[in-house]
């Protein structure tokens, strides 16, 4: 019986995100390392002349030591470079309380990345992502930085 209530609950859940094109994780197991670039493949399969919009997701736990993340994103096909970004993000509040969906000890952020973006049908896409952060008044990147999760990307078509 509860077998059956899960499936349904995963049906309806799955359902209500139909507009999502891609999502995929990548593990880092609570500490990611600088030159550990999570990288990101796709291929649309959607009607031609959709509008997209990107997030980076990451799950982060209460061994986060900063409110903010800097990133270096990347996005190419297989014959271009289409964008290459230094992001900021703020991952929490002026009073250190972390942002996004909370469940139990990790909190889960999906922060934009682009928006309306157009991208051919039946064409391979490269997400590239890494960490740039740094501590103050040091030059050399943070090697590991704890508190890291998962990191993933996920594409969502414009309604």
């Amino acid at each position: 019986m509860y077998n059956k209530f899960s499936l349904i609950f995963l049906f309806l859940t799955l359902s209500c995100n139909s507009n999502v094109e891609f999502i995929q994780y990548n593990s880092v197991n609570g500490i990611w390392h600088k030159d550990s670039i999570q990288n990101f493949n796709f291929e649309l399969d959607s009607r031609p002349n959709l509008l997209y919009n990107s997030f980076i997701n990451l799950r982060i736990n209460e061994k986060y030591p900063f409110n903010n993340i800097f990133l270096i994103v990347s996005l190419s096909d297989s014959l271009n470079t289409l964008s290459i970004d230094t992001l900021e993000y703020k991952l929490a509040d002026k009073y250190g309380n972390f942002t996004g969906n909370k469940q139990i000890n990790i909190v889960e952020n999906s922060l934009l990345h682009k928006e309306n973006i157009s991208l051919d049908k039946h064409k391979r896409y490269f997400v590239s992502i890494e960490h740039v952060m740094r501590i103050i008044n040091k030059a050399d990147g943070l090697e590991n930085l704890n508190g890291i999760v998962d990191v993933g990307y996920k594409l969502e078509k414009v309604k």
